[in-house]
């Protein structure tokens, strides 16, 4: 494992925090490469080599990632590993359902399930949790995550001719249960996507402009009209949530609990058929979780 050390002077703005010394770690192919910066006072003559060897080992890594549509696992990991929980990176990710609060979970369990769908119509689904979900992706230029403009979508329909479905939401009938998320053809809800590199947990996030605090709730034993009275689900809404006086807990409407939608790595997110009605030029990566269920949340400010 080489360690590079680089005068500060020499490096781009963002590689630096008000910690005196960074640490960043990239997992390639089995290959550990550490970039240390830190605030020392060696000579301009030593950092030139330094930035120059830099340089060569991030070209050096560039050459060597594989070229498969299937991504290799890469990992990041901060200078207190203790400090987040250990994420990678991926194109498809699938979500998981992440109770915030676990000792209020809804009576069956929804937390460590997935967010998947219900036909309710053509191409119309409404998000609901199950044991199982789709993969999805963020899809979207640099500005566009950078402004929350992307959006994230799912393959849907037949697997030699698929079309994409967006995470939508709208106001549902029910105003203290917020708007109802839906995942169908068309256009992405505003504000969808995963959270920036600035945060310090991966999730799905959901801004309106300005930075209304919401939340995703699931609310269970509900009908969906298409169904009838008969069957029910486990819904996912999204309202906007206050604490109560304790400032411990969100409130939420009776039947329902806070959580948040963490990105699971899926990495078999593969290539569209030849001929299909659309691309993924824009597919980006995200920071995503090797497994969520197995990480303990209860030791992170999460």
């Amino acid at each position: 494992m080489a360690e590079v050390s680089i005068k500060m002077a020499m490096l781009p703005q963002w590689v630096f925090s008000p910690m005196s010394s960074i640490q960043l770690t990239i997992i390639t192919d089995q290959t550990d490469t550490i970039l240390s910066a830190n605030r020392s006072q060696k000579t301009s003559t030593t950092a030139k080599m330094h930035t120059f060897l830099l340089l060569s080992t991030l070209l050096g890594l560039a050459s060597a990632a594989p070229t498969s549509s299937t991504p290799t696992p890469r990992q990041w990991t901060p200078q207190d590993p203790g400090s987040i929980p250990r994420h990678s990176g991926s194109r498809g990710f699938r979500l998981r359902v992440n109770v915030t609060d676990p000792s209020l979970d809804l009576n069956p369990p929804v937390h460590n399930l997935f967010l998947s769908t219900a036909h309710i119509g053509p191409a119309q689904n409404r998000a609901v949790v199950s044991s199982s979900g789709p993969i999805f992706y963020q899809n979207g230029t640099y500005a566009d995550i950078a402004n929350y403009r992307a959006g994230i979508l799912t393959d849907a329909g037949p697997v030699e001719s698929p079309f994409p479905e967006a995470i939508q939401y709208q106001q549902g009938s029910d105003d203290t249960r917020g708007s109802e998320l839906f995942i169908s053809a068309g256009t992405p809800g505003t504000g969808t996507a995963i959270s920036k590199l600035t945060m310090p947990y991966s999730t799905l996030q959901i801004l309106e402009g300005a930075p209304i605090v919401k939340s995703f709730i699931v609310c269970g034993n509900t009908t969906i009209p298409y169904y009838g009275e008969s069957r029910k689900f486990e819904v996912v809404n999204w309202l906007q949530a206050t604490r109560d006086s304790t400032g411990t807990h969100l409130r939420v409407p009776e039947g329902c609990v806070a959580v948040n939608l963490v990105p699971e790595c899926a990495y078999e997110f593969g290539d569209l058929p030849e001929g299909a009605a659309y691309d993924r030029t824009f597919v980006n990566d995200v920071r995503c979780y090797e497994s969520v269920a197995a990480i303990d949340w209860s030791k992170y400010a999460y």
